[in-house]
């Protein structure tokens, strides 16, 4: 026991147990709930993946560097984020769970916004109970998608998608169409992304059920912002929708393509012959407890 207070000069026990490399007991650990933005042009998502940047790795990163005791171990706490965002999608509020050591939370709030680049910044970060999950405890997701209808200068174009002139409410009108419980299968560009690894099972357990009430608004001016909200997107699923709308809005599809009986018809043509909402105009806006 001394050789191992003597290599880790500094860590604290909880209880008996030796802390670090010895292992940490689960009562010992402190859930923490943190609120992240981000602006995810430079990122391949917020999933880690070895050997690409991503939010999570960079952000895992700093959260061991910033604490004495998981510093000095060297072992990386688990990390848990609500919503697995795309490569090149940005967050004002995502939302993750981390369980560490008891520490001051300003302290460790500074702490980690100074280990991290300037695209990423943990914007509030408390201590919760060791129920709260950051995605399953969860109610609603909310995702906004901004569209110009001007040319984009240098300093929009990382945020919006410049589409050119748009009918609005005739998006608005598409939008009440799918502002109801739908089956969602025909909103995804790869279903087997959206199933268990390995099987052709759609993973309920992450995604919930395949219906889901969406609530969709639109609205009107030089930038146009499609807000979407439900409990949970399956892959791609905002800008298949954002597709569909900006074709309505192109006068390419009538919106009454959008209505229970039509839409999957609908949906397959346009996943089929139009090119995907691109992910830089994308933001996970808010997330709802």
């Amino acid at each position: 026991m001394a050789l191992a207070r003597g290599r880790f000069r500094g860590l604290r026990f909880a209880g008996s147990a030796v802390l670090a490399v010895l292992g940490v007991p689960s009562c010992a650990l402190q859930r923490w709930k943190m609120q992240v933005a981000y602006d995810g042009s430079s990122f391949y998502g917020w999933q880690h993946q070895e050997s690409r940047r991503s939010v999570h790795g960079v952000l895992l990163a700093a959260l061991t560097a910033s604490h004495p005791q998981h510093s000095a171990s060297r072992q990386r706490p688990k990390l848990v984020g609500c919503s697995r965002t795309d490569r090149g999608v940005h967050a004002e509020a995502q939302v993750a769970h981390c369980d560490l050591l008891p520490l001051e939370p300003s302290a460790l709030l500074q702490r980690v916004n100074r280990r991290l680049p300037g695209d990423v910044r943990v914007l509030a970060l408390e201590p919760v109970s060791n129920t709260f999950h950051a995605r399953k405890s969860a109610l609603r997701k909310c995702y906004r998608y901004d569209l110009l209808q001007t040319e984009a200068t240098p300093f929009q174009a990382r945020f919006v998608w410049s589409v050119g002139d748009l009918d609005v409410p005739l998006m608005a009108q598409a939008a009440q169409y799918l502002s109801e419980e739908l089956d969602c299968r025909c909103l995804t560009v790869r279903w087997r992304a959206s199933c268990r690894p390995g099987v052709d099972v759609y993973d309920e357990d992450y995604y919930g059920p395949i219906r889901k009430r969406l609530a969709i608004h639109v609205s009107e001016g030089e930038l146009v912002s499609i807000h979407v909200e439900s409990d949970a997107f399956l892959y791609r699923m905002v800008r298949v929708l954002v597709t569909a709308l900006v074709a309505i809005g192109r006068r390419a599809l009538d919106p009454a393509e959008m209505k229970e009986g039509r839409r999957e018809a609908a949906m397959q043509e346009v996943k089929g012959r139009l090119r995907l909402a691109p992910p830089n105009g994308l933001f996970l806006q808010n997330i709802v407890y």
